[in-house]
C-alpha cells in the first residue's frame, strides 16, 4: 500500500469514526493520543479497538489536530475526567505538564494506562505503562548506522525534546548504544527540537550547510525525520548525508532512498496490551506495571513484509462491529 493512500484514508477514518462525545455514558473508555491521522498514531487505534472488540465498552477517541499541542490536549482530558468514563489511555504530549491531572485522575479511582511516556509516578493498582522497548530501538539504529557508516564518521542529532522524558531517554539512549555498536562514530551535534517541521527543517538545513559537515542525522521525531527529509530535498548541492529516524510519518522517503531507516513503534500492540491492562484495572486486577513492546527497524527492503504492512492495516478495520 503506497503510503499518499494509507494517510488519506487516515485523514477520513478521524473524522469519519471519532464516536461518542456524550454524558454519562457507564461503558465507555476515552483514548487521547498526541494526535490522529498518522501513521503511527492510527495502529495503535486499531489496537486498542481490536482489544474491546466484544467488550460492550465504546470508544472515544480525540486528540489535537496538531502534535505539540499541550493545552488543547490537557484540556481534552479535562473534558473527559467530567464525563463518565471507566478509563483512560493517554499519550502525554509533555510530561510535566500532565503529571498532576493524571494523579487526581487516578486518585479518583479511575484507572489509567499511559502510553510513549515516562511520566514520573510509579505504577500502582489504578496506574499501568505501556511503550515502545526504547533500549532495543536504540540498538538497531546505532548498529543500522555502524554499518551505513562502517563505523567512522560524524553525526549530528535533531529533535531532542526537553519537555518528554521519553524523548530525553531515546537520545541518552542512542548515544549509549552507538558507543557500543561504533565507538568511532562521534556525535558532533545536538540540536533540541519541536514538533514544527519547519523549524526542524530549518534545523537540519544549517546542520547540512555547516563546514564541518557531518555523515548522517539522527532525528528523534517524526517532525524532525520530516524536516531533515525536505532539508534534503531542497539541498544545493544535493545533499548525501544519511537520514535515519525515529516513530513512523512518511513511507516515500524510504522507497526513493532519501530516508535510510526508521525505528518503528509497533503502535498496534502497544494499543492492544494498553487496552487489556485497562479492561484489567477496571476489573480490580492487578497487571504489569510497566510493559515494553520491541520497535522494528524499517528499510526499504522490509518495507512489504508482513510485521510491517500489519501496522497500516486500520483503514480495512470494520469499525463498526466494534
Amino acid at each position: 500500500m503506497k503510503a499518499p493512500k494509507i494517510i488519506v484514508v487516515a485523514a477520513l477514518l478521524a473524522t469519519t469514526v471519532l464516536p461518542f462525545g456524550c454524558r454519562n455514558r457507564p461503558a465507555a473508555i476515552a483514548v487521547i493520543p498526541r494526535t490522529t491521522a498518522t501513521l503511527l498514531w492510527e495502529p495503535m487505534h486499531l489496537g486498542v479497538a481490536e482489544a474491546a472488540h466484544g467488550s460492550g465498552l465504546s470508544l472515544y477517541w480525540n486528540a489535537p489536530a496538531d502534535e505539540g499541542d499541550t493545552e488543547k490536549q490537557i484540556n481534552l482530558y479535562s473534558a473527559v475526567r467530567t464525563e463518565d468514563y471507566r478509563g483512560i489511555i493517554f499519550a502525554p504530549d509533555e510530561t510535566l505538564a500532565s503529571r498532576s491531572i493524571v494523579l487526581q485522575t487516578v486518585k479518583s479511582g479511575t484507572p489509567v494506562v499511559i502510553v510513549d511516556d515516562k511520566l514520573g509516578p510509579p505504577p500502582g493498582h489504578l496506574l499501568s505503562y505501556v511503550s515502545s522497548d526504547e533500549v532495543i530501538g536504540s540498538t538497531l539504529a546505532s548498529q543500522r548506522l555502524a554499518q551505513v557508516l562502517q563505523g567512522h564518521g560524524s553525526i549530528a542529532i535533531i529533535g531532542i525534546n526537553p519537555r518528554s522524558e521519553g524523548s530525553l531517554s531515546r537520545e541518552e539512549d542512542f548515544e549509549k548504544a552507538l558507543a557500543v555498536a561504533a565507538p568511532n562514530i562521534r556525535v558532533t551535534v545536538r540540536r533540541f527540537g519541536d514538533t514544527v517541521i519547519t523549524h526542524q527543517q530549518q534545523i537540519a538545513q544549517e546542520i547540512m550547510n555547516r563546514t564541518d559537515h557531518v555523515d548522517a542525522i539522527i532525528a528523534l521525531t517524526p517532525a524532525a525525520t520530516r524536516g531533515a527529509y525536505y532539508a534534503k530535498l531542497v539541498s544545493e548541492p544535493p545533499s548525501h548525508v544519511v537520514i535515519l529516524g525515529f516513530d513512523q510519518d512518511l513511507l516515500l522517503p524510504l522507497q526513493t532512498g532519501d530516508v535510510d531507516s526508521i525505528v518503528v513503534q509497533d503502535t498496534r500492540e502497544i494499543g492492544r496490551i494498553a487496552m487489556r491492562n485497562l479492561q484489567a484495572q477496571m476489573r480490580g486486577e492487578t497487571v504489569e506495571g510497566i510493559t515494553l513492546v520491541p520497535p522494528i527497524l524499517l528499510t526499504r527492503e522490509n518495507l512489504n513484509s508482513p510485521a510491517i504492512t500489519r501496522l497500516w492495516e486500520f483503514p480495512l478495520y470494520r469499525w463498526s462491529d466494534l
